[in-house]
């Protein structure tokens, strides 16, 4: 099927286990248009939490679009995703921003029987913002660099561990990701 249907829950911790910074709850549709070329549209619910400040949460909804492009070299997958995003913070004006992602899977080892495999990735994201009044006084959000492994169950369902670092205007600061990833195929 060209049709896709994804959803990822992502718990991001400050200070390895102690410290929550981000609840991340997103889906969505993805169309295959090539091969090697996807467009996709989706929903995210975001809660997140200061940098040790427990006690001040707040929620996020976003909606986004995105198209992603893979290339095969040898064994590894290079991934391009662009994203645009509406964000509706609460407590806040709208905003939006633009996010490119470069991306690198390494099949570690695979299991051809099952359909499994364990792999190593890495990626670079950076976050462009968009709406007028944030882009005039701060154009650039943030970058994330990140390092990971995973375990691919079968080709729709992978779980993911990984530390990144996410570099802002005068702060950076390293979290570790734990992650599910599953598709559903729309026949």
């Amino acid at each position: 099927s060209k049709w896709n249907l994804n959803y990822d829950v992502q718990i991001r911790n400050n200070n390895f286990v102690s410290d929550l910074n981000q609840m991340l709850i997103r889906g969505s549709i993805q169309y295959a248009w090539f091969n090697n070329l996807t467009l996709g549209s989706g929903y995210a619910f975001v809660h997140s939490e200061q940098f040790e400040k427990p006690d001040n949460p707040f929620g996020e909804n976003r909606i986004f679009q995105d198209v992603v492009t893979n290339q095969q070299i040898a064994t590894a997958t290079i991934k391009h995703r662009f994203r645009f995003e509406q964000r509706f913070i609460e407590n806040q004006n709208f905003k939006s921003r633009f996010r490119y992602q470069l991306g690198l899977d390494i099949p570690l080892y695979k299991n051809y029987a099952k359909e499994q495999n364990v792999y190593a990735t890495v990626y670079n994201e950076i976050f462009m913002n968009t709406d007028q009044a944030t882009r005039k006084t701060k154009p650039f959000d943030r970058n994330r660099l990140y390092f990971g492994a995973g375990f691919k169950v079968n080709p729709n369902l992978a779980f993911q561990l990984g530390y990144m670092n996410q570099m802002l205007q005068n702060v950076s600061y390293q979290q570790m990701m734990i992650s599910l990833h599953h598709n559903l195929k729309i026949y």
